[in-house]
């Protein structure tokens, strides 16, 4: 299934959705990542001030892979790579 994050709403269902498909509690996931049950509530309820290192352990944790679609940016990644490639032989 593929779901359209737009928001930290959007993420918060998706993240209690694959929680609660699994059949686990919030306290269990929290064991299982080494977060605070509090900080899964935030993110299931769409607090937008959670930390992105924490949300994105959490998806990976759940089986969640979050990808990105992004327009009109293959110039910029081709001269990123190209610089990556400069550092690398200097």
């Amino acid at each position: 299934m593929i779901v359209r994050i737009s928001d930290a709403e959007t993420l918060g269902q998706l993240v209690r959705a694959a929680r609660l498909s699994q059949r686990l509690t919030r306290d269990e996931v929290a064991r299982g990542t080494s977060l605070s049950p509090s900080f899964i509530t935030d993110v299931e309820a769409g607090k937008a001030t959670t930390q992105l290192g924490k949300v994105l352990h959490l998806l990976r944790e759940l089986g969640v892979l979050l990808s990105a679609e992004a327009y009109d940016i293959e110039p910029w990644i081709e001269n990123l790579t190209a610089i990556k490639k400069r550092r690398v032989r200097k």
